[in-house]
């Protein structure tokens, strides 16, 4: 087998370099998550129940990825057991149904603000929800080869892999691009203190974050070269991190889009943007 020839530097290195990216990411998480708490204690209890479901995930990954790569790495290092060379360990299995259940309640919270921001478009909405269900079915597909095959280079060879990271792409350009366009004021002039194209740029720039996170995923997949296929372990590795952050990201962005609109009212200024609470 080719799988075979390959080096454990190459094997393991890629997710390794991700893994060391996604714990700083995951600081971040951490960070965004208790500004949250103390910003906006008075959300409605199912957006503080999904963002903590989220917050939740993401941490249950990053530290069955850990252990992972703690048991391939270090206490494998000198074993050659099929446990430790070929063998799937459970907190592998544990961080890819962590990463595809954080990657879909997310696109799932975004799909809620497509559906508030498109003036209830079905179609957008229904197109979002159905590419998100679409990820979550193939990685599920992809998580249950790779465990009844009991081999680790599953995740690389199967065709469903690539598959659950282009619907992760499709359906973070579907947001992107739908929240870009609804947001966009009409002629296109943007002025720079405006709140909407402040929020604009925080959906877009975190909608592409994850898009190219997941497209690079499956570019990688269908390099022809086998390293291309050890490679997407990289962005594989912080792509969870990438959705919590997101999500966080725009929640958080209303703190001063908020405080802004408390200071124009206290200066008898008329509020730019008086429907923002119904975004959130």
């Amino acid at each position: 087998m080719a799988d075979s020839k390959v080096s454990a530097g190459l094997k393991w290195g890629p997710g390794f370099i991700g893994t060391t990216v996604g714990l700083a990411l995951y600081g971040v998480t951490v960070y965004q998550y208790l500004f949250y708490l103390s910003a906006f204690p008075n959300d409605k209890r199912l957006l503080k129940t999904a963002v903590l479901l989220v917050f939740v995930l993401d941490t249950f990954g990053t530290i069955t990825l850990l252990s992972f790569y703690c048991q391939e790495l270090i206490f494998c290092r000198w074993q050659t057991s099929y446990a430790c060379t070929v063998g799937v360990p459970w907190s592998m299995s544990c961080a890819l149904g962590a990463n595809f259940f954080t990657a879909f309640f997310v696109q799932c919270f975004y799909a809620h603000r497509v559906w508030i921001i498109g003036n209830r478009n079905k179609l957008l909405t229904g197109a979002v929800l159905i590419t998100a269900l679409a990820q979550l079915s193939f990685g599920l597909v992809l998580l249950g080869m790779v465990c009844q095959s009991g081999i680790i280079d599953t995740l690389f060879s199967s065709p469903y892999s690539p598959m659950n990271a282009l619907g992760s792409a499709i359906c973070d350009a579907i947001i992107t691009t739908s929240v870009f366009l609804y947001l966009r004021p009409p002629g296109g002039l943007l002025r720079k203190e405006n709140h909407i194209h402040r929020l604009n740029l925080v959906f877009v720039q975190m909608g592409l974050i994850t898009f190219l996170s997941s497209l690079a995923m499956a570019i990688l997949y269908y390099q022809d070269q086998l390293v291309g296929k050890y490679l997407t372990a990289a962005p594989g590795a912080i792509l969870g991190k990438t959705y919590s952050n997101s999500m966080l990201a725009v929640l958080n962005a209303r703190k001063p889009i908020r405080d802004q609109q408390q200071q124009q009212q206290a200066q008898v200024r008329p509020s730019e943007i008086p429907t923002l609470p119904s975004i959130h």
